[in-house]
């Protein structure tokens, strides 16, 4: 596990969608659009929020397809998201944390300024590279791939959570 560059538990994980969550690409029929989500990253973001780190997802397209799968997962989303760092900045406030222990998951420019304040940015592996000298921890997985769920582990660890996981499925 790399070594994380917050000394304090994290308490918020901001994520992007398109690029992050999938991996990037949009499917469109005549009834609507689809994407693909990896289901261990799901998984992942229900262990987060049971051992008390918020996933919060904020994208910049709105879609219905995206929203099914947050409604499924039960995540707090915003869609069409023109400035993210102010639905962060509410999010923030209104859960009393600090930047410094939020995490922000992304891949791609809309994610920067995101990135620039908060206490652990993370980059998907399959980043735009303009992104990746923003960001403290680049993953091993790609977007849609398993990203996410290396990330909550990370995460999980850091907290001091992993092994109540592990414990939950009788895998230790």
């Amino acid at each position: 596990m790399p070594e994380a560059p917050i000394a304090h538990p994290v308490k918020i994980l901001f994520l992007d969608v398109d690029g992050t969550l999938t991996n990037g690409v949009i499917g469109f029929t005549h009834v609507g659009d689809y994407r693909s989500f990896w289901v261990k990253d799901g998984l992942a973001l229900e262990w987060a929020r049971e051992a008390g780190i918020l996933p919060v997802v904020i994208s910049g397209r709105t879609s219905s397809a995206v929203e099914a799968r947050m409604a499924d997962l039960k995540l707090e989303y915003y869609l069409g998201a023109k400035d993210k760092v102010a639905i962060a900045e509410r999010v923030r406030a209104r859960e009393g944390a600090r930047w410094d222990e939020c995490v922000m998951v992304g891949d791609d420019l809309p994610d920067v300024a995101l990135f620039r304040r908060v206490g652990w940015p993370i980059a998907v592996a399959d980043s735009t590279p303009e992104v990746l000298p923003f960001a403290r921890t680049v993953t091993k997985a790609r977007a849609g791939f398993g990203a996410v769920r290396e990330v909550v582990e990370m995460l999980l660890k850091h907290n001091g959570a992993w092994e109540r996981v592990l414990a939950r499925y009788e895998a230790r």
